[in-house]
C-alpha cells in the first residue's frame, strides 16, 4: 500500500484483511508483469515453492526445517555417541562392547558416510539452485507471455487502423474520379 492508503486508515478501525492481500496481490502481479524482481525475491518465491512441496509430500515439518538451515545439521555424521536404554552393568558391559568394536566398523563406515554425506550435502544444494532457477525462468515466462500479448493486441489495433487507412483512401479515390 502507498503512504497515502495507509493514512487513510484509521486507528483503531477495523481491518479488511483480505481488502489488503487483495491490494498486496494486484501490486504483486503487476511486479510480476513489469518485471521488477530481485535476487532477493526470487529467492523467497523459491522458498514458499520449497515449503509447497514439502507440505504436499507430508514431510516432517522438523525435518524440513533442518534441511533449510545453513548449518546441515541433517546431515549423516559419522562420529555418533554410543550410549544404551539400559540400566545396571549389562549396560556398562554393552557399551563398552560397542566401544571396543567401534574402531573396527569405522574402518569399513567411515569412508562410505563421509561420502554419502558429501552426495546429500551436494544433492540439497542443486535442488535449493534448481527451484530457485524454475522460479525466475516462470518468471520470466510469465512476462515474455504478457508481453506477445501485449504486441499481439498492438498488432490488431495496427490492422485495423491499416484497414481504415485503406478504406479511406479506395473512398477518396472513388469519390476522386
Amino acid at each position: 500500500m502507498s503512504e497515502t492508503e495507509w493514512k487513510d486508515i484509521e486507528i483503531g478501525a477495523e481491518v479488511d484483511v483480505s481488502q489488503i492481500m487483495a491490494q498486496i496481490r494486484k501490486r504483486i502481479e503487476e511486479k510480476q508483469k513489469a518485471g521488477i524482481y530481485t535476487e532477493e525475491g526470487i529467492a523467497e518465491l523459491a522458498e514458499a515453492r520449497i515449503l509447497q512441496f514439502a507440505e504436499d509430500a507430508e514431510i516432517d515439518s522438523a525435518l524440513l526445517e533442518r534441511l533449510m538451515s545453513p548449518d546441515h545439521s541433517w546431515n549423516i555424521n559419522p562420529g555418533y555417541v554410543i550410549s544404551t536404554h539400559r540400566s545396571g552393568i549389562q549396560a556398562k558391559l554393552i557399551v563398552c562392547a560397542k566401544k571396543m568394536v567401534r574402531p573396527f566398523i569405522r574402518l569399513y563406515s567411515d569412508h562410505l558416510i563421509s561420502r554419502q554425506a558429501q552426495i546429500n550435502q551436494y544433492f540439497v544444494h542443486l535442488i535449493h539452485n534448481l527451484v530457485r532457477e524454475i522460479t525466475r525462468l516462470q518468471i520470466n515466462h510469465s512476462n515474455l507471455v504478457y508481453r506477445v500479448d501485449r504486441l499481439e493486441r498492438e498488432k490488431d489495433i495496427t490492422e485495423r487502423r491499416l484497414k481504415t487507412l485503406e478504406q479511406m483512401v479506395q473512398f477518396k479515390q472513388t469519390d476522386g474520379r
